[in-house]
Formats: C-alpha cells, structure tokens, sequence
C-alpha cells in the first residue's frame, strides 16, 4: 500500500502530523507493507517573490519522521503554471504532467491511499492506468477553502470526490459541506483524526515550571489561540474576545496566540492598542506543543472554517477547556455547548463561555470515536474489504 500526501518538511503540524499519526496505527495492525510518499512544492526566483515564500536549499530524497520512512518528491512550480492558473483559470499543465510521470511510480501497489487534492490527483491517475482501487482522505481547506474560491479546483475535485473508491471526511460537517456546495455523486466515510499521544495533563509541578519558565505567574489564568495567523481562522476579532473575557472575568488573566501567518503582525498591532498582555511567540515546533498545552486554561478558536481542528483534541487532552465556533465539524469535537454562530453575537457568546469555563468546574473530554485506533480498524476493514473485491 502506497500513502501519498502534499506536506512541508519544515512544518509538521496540521496535515502532515495527521498523515504521520494514521500511517503510524495503520502500520501497527494492518497485515501489509505501506510506504509513504510526500510531495512538496517550492518556487524559485519570480515565482518566490510572487508567493513570498522561502528559498528551500536542501531537498533530501528520503526522509524519517517518527520512525517512518518518508520518500520525497520535489517540484519546482512553474511560472507558465502560474500564468495559466492566476490569469486564464486554466489547469497548471506543468504540474500535471509532473503528477503524471509520479503515478507512474505508484504502479507497483496494490491500494493507495491519498490526502487532499494535489495527492488525489496523482493517486487517481495512477489508479486509472494500472487498475488498483484508491482513497483519498479530506482534511479540510481542499474542500471548504480551494473549491469554493478557484473554478479550476474546484472541478478538480468534484471529478477526484466522484472517482475515488471512497472518500474518507475527518468530519461529519465536512462531509456535508461537500455534498451541499460540490456535489453529492461519491461514496464516503467518516474517519474521524485523534491526538497525538504526546498530548496529556502533565502533573502540577511539571505544569508550574513551564508557566514560570514563560512568565506565567501562578494566580494567573491563561486563555489562550492556538493556529495559523490568517483570515479564515478569524484572528482578527481575537483582541476584541480577549477584551471581553478580562472584563467580565476580576482575576488575573495572561493571554497567549500560539502560531504564524500574514496577519500576525496585525494581531499584535491589535493587542498593543488594546493594552492586552498576550505571549505571542510565533511558529511553535510540534514538538513543544504539548508543553505550551499545559499552560492553557482555556483555548479560544474562532475560525470562520474548520475541517476538525486537531488543536481542539489536543488542549483538551492537556485538561483544558475549548470554546469554539460551529463551523464544520468543530462541534462534533468540542459539544455543542462550546460551539457559537458566526453572528454578530459571536464575541459576546465566546467570550462569555470562556469566562464560564474560567469560573467554573467545566470538565471537556475527547469523544470516545475521535482516536486513531478507532480510525486504524475501520479504515484497515474498509481497505481488506476493497482488495478481497
């Protein structure tokens, strides 16, 4: 069995920790060998300047990630594709004679198993030529962000949705979004994502030295955010939630915004006027999440979209309490209790549940499906099914 997913070897949360957290149960049961391929872009010269990104020096052929091997696939983007793309709403023809000559190296398996739609494409061509049965598993902004916002994608994926074996949804809300704004011809399943192991209620003393180690002091509640500095997770309006909750919650209060993007600095702006007190120190390695976990009393998202935000898994295994928006399937993580309308009123509400949470004895708890030994045996039964077929 192949894994082919698109990810960034220099962030490896998101996606790329769901991938890594699936293959690793998987593995752990399934009677098969499963390797795992990545794709990564990156641009040079013009292109880079265009999209802003980083010049990516070292493009290793293979990589290991918690004890899985991972083989790489690079590609250059294309200007011409970006043209085609931007200007004449065109496919990116560059990229898809690439993904072309990729499925070709597919051929010798006997499922696979793609996330998201640059995967999906190479793992349904490779299924059309040589006749195995292929899955593709979606997270999130390839069906509520890309579809929506690019005509070109959006085609893209209603032909990948209706041709797959079966679509895997990490989200009840997610699946009906795409049956309601894609379209409704394709089989699917949903398979929910879980935390890490990682992520878990240290002890007091262990919690204590990391508060102070951050200059938490130990009568201070901390609320904090936790994602990426960008406009569809809302950010925007978290100087006004923070605002909220201090005034109605008389203790003393740290604020924390945990993540990076193009609006962080506005963030900050936001928070310096507003004289908020908030910890903002950027991108934080995965690996020190559950650490900065531990710190937070409450985790505030106010997303205007979520596939099944994993952050929401991960505070409350680490015993905090999660307010949310109901977007998608963010209710289906935290109760619906904790979930608010994008209204006018949302603020008010988040603000006011988190001030309850603060006060209060409000115990969340992850549910009983939203673990990846749950999703292993099911997604293990719903492959043995497809290769006995």
């Amino acid at each position: 069995m192949a894994v082919i997913f698109e990810g960034r070897l220099h962030d490896q949360k998101g996606v790329f920790n769901a991938v890594m957290q699936r293959v690793k149960h998987l593995r752990d049961i399934a009677p098969f060998d499963i390797d795992v391929h990545m794709i990564e872009g990156y641009d040079r010269g013009l292109n880079r300047w265009l999209h802003g990104t980083q010049r990516i020096t070292e493009r290793p052929i293979q990589v290991t990630v918690d004890d899985i091997n991972i083989q790489m696939h690079w590609f250059c983007h294309n200007l011409m594709d970006t043209v085609r793309h931007k200007l004449l709403h065109q496919p990116a023809k560059a990229y898809r004679q690439w993904l072309s000559c990729l499925a070709d190296t597919l051929s010798g398996y006997d499922l696979l198993s793609a996330h998201d739609r640059i995967a999906g494409t190479a793992a349904a061509m490779a299924s059309e030529r040589y006749g195995m049965p292929h899955f593709i598993t979606w997270h999130g902004a390839s069906i509520y962000t890309d579809p929506p916002r690019d005509p070109v994608y959006r085609q893209t994926t209603i032909e990948l949705l209706k041709h797959a074996r079966c679509n895997f949804f990490v989200s009840h809300g997610l699946e009906r979004y795409a049956r309601h704004a894609l379209t409704d011809d394709f089989t699917s399943k949903v398979l929910y994502n879980g935390a890490s192991a990682n992520f878990y209620r240290y002890d007091e003393a262990t919690r204590h030295q990391l508060r102070a180690q951050r200059g938490i002091a130990d009568d201070e509640r901390v609320v904090g955010f936790v994602g990426r500095m960008e406009a569809v997770k809302n950010v925007t309006l978290l100087d006004d939630i923070f605002d909220e909750i201090r005034y109605h919650y008389d203790h003393p209060l740290r604020f924390v915004a945990l993540g990076d993007g193009p609006l962080r600095r506005q963030v900050q702006t936001l928070m310096h006027e507003r004289g908020i007190n908030c910890l903002m120190p950027g991108n934080v390695p995965h690996v020190q999440m559950p650490d900065w976990m531990n710190c937070i009393d409450v985790l505030v998202l106010p997303s205007r979209l979520e596939g099944l935000p994993l952050v929401t898994l991960e505070a409350i295994q680490c015993g905090a309490n999660v307010v949310a928006t109901d977007v998608m399937g963010t209710a289906e993580a935290v109760g619906h209790e904790n979930a608010f309308s994008l209204d006018e009123n949302l603020v008010e509400n988040i603000a006011s549940r988190a001030v309850e949470m603060l006060t209060g004895n409000i115990v969340q708890a992850v549910p009983p499906d939203m673990n990846w030994e749950t999703t292993a045996q099911r997604e293990l039964e719903i492959y043995e099914s497809a290769t006995e077929a």
